[in-house]
């Protein structure tokens, strides 16, 4: 590498540890289910964010 000016050099070293980190983040994540396009699309659509889950009551977020 050519001779940089030593803050561009801290820069790019701060990017790269910038870049090792999130790596890290993504690799350790929990993985979502996966879900088709028109899935995706159909939560977007109705505003339910995809979850089928039950709430308290057990109605599935649905009124009784």
């Amino acid at each position: 590498m050519p001779n940089l000016p030593e803050d561009i050099v801290d820069r790019i070293k701060s990017l790269e540890r910038q870049v090792r980190q999130l790596t890290a983040y993504v690799h350790t994540r929990a993985a979502a289910p996966a879900r088709t396009p028109a899935e995706a699309q159909d939560s977007a659509r109705d505003g339910s964010g995809g979850e089928d889950e039950e709430d308290e009551e057990g109605t599935g977020g649905k009124p009784a």
